[in-house]
This record gives C-alpha cells, structure tokens and sequence, in this order.
C-alpha cells in the first residue's frame, strides 16, 4: 500500500478532515491533500511524529509505511557506517524539516556525484 493511500485511510477512520489533520499537524490541508493522493512523497519524520500524534497511531507505524524503517531493523542489530539503529532513530527525531531538506539536497548530490565517477 502506497503511503499517501495509508495516511487517507488513518485519517478517514478517525473521521477528521484534511483542514483539522492539518490544523492539528501545522502543515497545510493542500500538502496532506498531495501526500494522500501520492503527488509528494511521505513528509519528513518531524511531520510524521505530528501526524502519528494527530492520528493516534504509533510513529514507529508511520515511519515504516513512509519507508523510512525497515520492520527487519527491529530483529538484526545493523549498523550503517558504524550507527546502530537506535542512534539513528534518535538522531533523526530530533532533526527539523529544514534539517530533512539539507539533507536530502547532501544525498542527491553525493549520488549525482557518483554516477559521475567522483
């Protein structure tokens, strides 16, 4: 199931609105509105951890629906350059939305560099 298709049918089992979803998150009804109907990718972890709040549902649900856990991370102790995942986890809870956008443009770019053969 596509996130956007998710988050709808979380919102629509608790009977609210995008205007109230959004009113309570603090993003707006025309951003949630693209997200369900899959024109934006899932929002940032920030905005995931307003919306499991909102919803009632747990953020560690809404992190793996938008693909930002694997449910296998909970069963093997991996790291990725030396970070466990509980350090990873705690980092990214603390990052701002602003702080998502710089790092997303830092991945595309190593990315772009690497197919480049830099």
């Amino acid at each position: 199931m596509q996130f956007g298709q998710f988050l709808r049918e979380q919102r629509q089992a608790k009977h609210l609105s995008l205007i109230v979803l959004a009113e309570r998150t603090a993003t707006s009804s025309s951003y949630l509105s693209r997200i369900e109907r899959g024109l934006r990718n899932p929002p940032s972890p920030a905005v995931l951890r307003r919306l499991a709040q909102a919803l009632e549902i747990p953020y560690e649900q809404l992190m793996t629906q938008a693909g930002y856990l694997n449910t296998t991370l909970h069963e093997e102790p991996i790291s990725y350059g030396g970070i466990n995942h509980q350090q990873w986890q705690e980092a990214m809870s603390a990052l701002s939305e602003e702080d998502w956008t710089d790092i997303w443009a830092l991945i595309q770019n190593k990315v772009a560099r690497r197919k480049q053969g830099h």
